[in-house]
């Protein structure tokens, strides 16, 4: 009985899902598989949406991954395409699957198994050889039945190649390379639901090695799930130092009402500070900054003081509380007025008499 491994390819880990021959900028990381940007001598596969909804041109996050939303008794369909990078053929198996959101991460399941967003979606081939070092290209269909209700659902369309068992052998290792395009599917009636988010809680310190980092608390205010990515600059600091981008630390993705920490680890050779920061993050077309002064703590495994977030909120709350100030005033002013106007008129009728 042959023993299977997972070889997660090194354009497209299972656990990561990211369309496997994007923008590296784009890509996710921090789930513990190899790095994106290294492509394995032997040669892998990956996977690549060639298109994008025609409402989401603008959004960087729909060439990645299948992100709409469609009304009940509709379809879409999309274009991808399947890449061998290897000098042999490979038989490649291409199926839709489950997946969720767990712990700020999309979660793709790890065998087989159908949700209802999967046994939506039609793929045009299911099995190939794909010939040494080409591109294939492939088409996917989901149609939502009639009877879908309302409600934002996670899958992935799955390309998967194993390597044959060594003959003869009673325990064998199996290598099985799989990559994958996410879907964010939104159901419902009318248009796509709002998305966005909001950043605060600028908060420095430094790791037990002794590295600056950051950390930001991301909430999704919107009603679609998010991928969060983004960089931080630093400026005005000891003797007009300037510095960055630093990335975000990606991998991040936020199902709907949850908050998540976002960390970017800065240089170890930057000075305590005091910094001016800018912190810019976005998910697809939403994009938000936030600016603040900070100062790093000295002591490795510690954190700071959160950091002085330059907004308009003080400003606002000036004119509050000034409002709340001058509405009354404003009002007895008036009542005043009328009541002299009162007695005014009252001393002129006894006058007159």
């Amino acid at each position: 009985m042959a023993v299977r491994t997972m070889l997660l390819s090194s354009i497209g880990a299972l656990t990561l899902l990211f369309s496997a021959i994007s923008a590296p900028a784009l890509a996710q990381s921090g789930s513990g598989g190899p790095d994106p940007s290294h492509h394995d001598s032997r040669g892998v596969i990956g996977i690549k949406l060639l298109e994008a909804s025609a409402n989401r041109r603008d959004d960087p996050r729909a060439y990645l991954y299948i992100v709409d939303h469609i009304n009940p008794g509709t379809k879409i369909s999309r274009r991808f395409e399947i890449e061998n990078t290897s000098s042999s053929p490979q038989r490649i198996a291409v199926y839709p699957g489950a997946a969720e959101i767990r712990d700020h991460k999309f979660v793709p399941s790890p065998a087989r198994d159908a949700n209802e967003l999967s046994s939506w979606v039609s793929i045009n081939r299911t099995e190939l050889i794909a010939p040494p070092h080409s591109r294939i290209p492939l088409k996917a269909t989901i149609t939502i039945p009639r009877s879908a209700t309302k409600g934002e659902r996670y899958g992935a369309i799955f390309a998967e190649a194993t390597s044959p068992s060594a003959a003869g052998s009673a325990r064998s290792v199996q290598m099985v390379n799989r990559v994958g395009i996410r879907i964010y599917l939104d159901v419902g009636p009318g248009g796509d639901p709002p998305s966005d988010f909001q950043i605060d809680r600028l908060t420095p310190g430094r790791t037990a090695d002794g590295m600056p980092v950051v950390q930001a608390t991301v909430h999704n205010t919107g009603q679609r799930a998010l991928d969060i990515s983004g960089e931080m600059r630093l400026s005005e600091g000891p003797g007009g130092l300037r510095t960055g981008p630093f990335p975000a630390q990606l991998g991040t993705t936020l199902e709907l009402n949850a908050s998540a920490p976002v960390t970017v680890v800065l240089d170890e050779r930057l000075p305590d500070g005091p910094w001016q920061v800018e912190l810019l993050l976005e998910s697809g077309r939403i994009h938000h900054t936030v600016n603040g002064t900070l100062l790093f703590p000295g002591k490795p495994a510690s954190w700071g003081l959160p950091a002085l977030i330059d907004s308009s909120w003080p400003w606002v709350l000036i004119i509050g509380l000034a409002a709340a100030f001058v509405i009354p005033l404003v009002l007895t002013l008036r009542l005043a007025r009328r009541r002299r106007s009162r007695l005014a008129r009252r001393s002129r009728s006894r006058v007159a008499r």
